[in-house]
């Protein structure tokens, strides 16, 4: 780590941004190589520039001239360049920031410049076209909508194949009031394989919501009428979003707000501890999105119900989530699977603890402390 976003040098995210676009290539190729190959591809499916692998890994075809960002299938979505360098380099945030707008020349909001000895980037050229990549707002509105109305609640008979999964994942709070506002199912949504050919699978389709109470976009588990999950290279997909709606600090509401809020990664993990506990716990998808969460008015408490893998990932995202929530005046705890990472698997999390001890695993002294 370089020392220009050492003392008060702190541009602003969008003046970052907005200077960043059609330069990620350079910024990449300056403070995160291994990114480079996957920005001039973008779409392409190679191995994750974190852990490894085969295919999991992939820059986003329609923001890759703009904002970039990313997803690798293990680690989740990096919504734009800086959370993907936050996530390669293990910086913070704001040292991610300081980083790419040292190298732009950035101005913060009060007019400084990066100190320190890194060199700028090459201007940008005078006369660049735009080449929009990807599906118009409007595209993505109308498919959200056909998307949504397609849906039908979890008890609805046609919901079998989201049942038979939840079940197999030892779930059984699906029927409860209220979850059909969030979680629901597709009979047949459709799925793009890499050689764009289409497909139709069952899934069980999530809404994302907005801080300010609006939908941002849906993500998709695609599975086989069987009730296991589909043989596709990406299962789980995050549906584009808006360009006038933006994914940081939205959730899966699956319940109201109250004083207390419970928050988790993944869907599986957070109705498994619904089905143990009978709390009601939100989704946040991924680890960026935990990290990013904001609870709404009124909250005074939230339990974070983390993760445990080797990459430390989970704990991370739970850690700064809880030092933002207290900085904001609101109590954070943070819960951990209480068993250890089997060999051959690169996490545990609190699905896992269900199934493998029943609603007892939960009641070990960590645990416990969240009912009172």
């Amino acid at each position: 780590m370089s020392n220009v976003s050492s003392g008060n040098y702190a541009p602003e995210k969008q003046d970052v941004l907005d200077a960043a676009e059609g330069r990620w290539d350079d910024i990449f190729q300056s403070l995160a190589a291994e990114l480079l190959p996957f920005q001039k591809r973008p779409g392409w499916h190679g191995p994750c520039p974190v852990h490894g692998g085969e295919d999991g890994f992939r820059v986003f075809k329609k923001t890759a001239d703009t904002h970039s960002g990313g997803m690798c299938q293990t680690c989740g979505v990096k919504a734009d360049g800086i959370a993907l360098l936050m996530w390669v380099n293990k910086w913070t945030f704001s040292e991610a920031l300081a980083e790419v707008g040292a190298r732009l020349r950035i101005k913060d909001p009060y007019g400084r410049y990066a100190d320190g000895d890194r060199e700028p980037l090459p201007p940008k050229p005078a006369v660049q076209a735009k080449v929009h990549k990807g599906p118009s707002d409007a595209w993505i509105r109308e498919s959200l909508r056909k998307i949504w109305k397609g849906t039908v609640p979890l008890t609805d008979p046609a919901a079998e194949p989201a049942r038979l999964y939840l079940r197999s994942r030892a779930i059984l709070c699906w029927d409860r009031a209220g979850m059909e506002r969030s979680v629901r199912f597709h009979p047949a949504l459709t799925y793009k394989d890499e050689k764009g050919k289409l497909q139709q699978h069952p899934a069980i389709v999530t809404l994302l919501i907005s801080p300010a109470g609006e939908g941002v976009t849906v993500n998709r588990l695609y599975l086989t009428p069987k009730g296991e999950k589909a043989p596709l290279r990406d299962c789980k997909m995050m549906f584009p979003i808006p360009s006038d709606r933006t994914l940081p600090g939205a959730a899966v509401i699956t319940s109201r707000a109250s004083e207390v809020i419970d928050v988790a990664e993944g869907l599986e993990t957070s109705l498994a501890i619904e089905t143990a506990l009978g709390l009601p716990v939100w989704p946040m998808v991924n680890t960026y999105l935990m990290e990013q969460f904001v609870p709404p008015a009124g909250t005074k408490a939230v339990r974070i119900w983390a993760d445990k893998d080797r990459s430390g990932g989970g704990r991370k995202a739970a850690e700064a989530l809880k030092v933002r929530l207290w900085e904001m005046g609101i109590r954070a705890q943070i819960k951990m699977p209480p068993m250890e990472i089997p060999d051959g698997k690169k996490s545990v999390d609190w699905n896992d603890v269900l199934i493998a001890l029943g609603p007892l695993g939960f009641m070990t002294h960590e645990a416990h402390r969240a009912m009172r």
